[in-house]
């Protein structure tokens, strides 16, 4: 079953070319403290537009692992030493 939003809003957006959707529709696609989204025009004849949340990128140390494994450059290995005990 497709669930519509049932009422038509008014988003204004200005002249730098920003906006602000409705809590009630960041809040049922993730989107409450903002994030990238992909806009399409549809070609309708009536200007519309189709925004589609992108998936969040990984952040923190495992991120940037996950992006170090898609490098084609070589890392050269690091010589390994123990450090003096007490």
């Amino acid at each position: 079953m497709i669930t519509y939003m049932e009422t038509l809003t008014t988003v204004t957006v200005t002249r730098r070319g920003q906006a602000v959707l409705p809590l009630k529709w960041r809040k049922a696609f993730g989107l409450e403290t903002g994030g990238p989204c992909d806009a399409r025009e549809l070609n309708d004849g009536k200007g519309s537009l189709l925004l589609t949340p992108r998936k969040q990128a990984r952040r923190g140390a495992r991120g940037l692992l996950a992006h170090l494994r898609h490098q084609t450059a070589v890392f050269p290995l690091v010589e390994r030493h123990t450090l003096p005990t007490k």
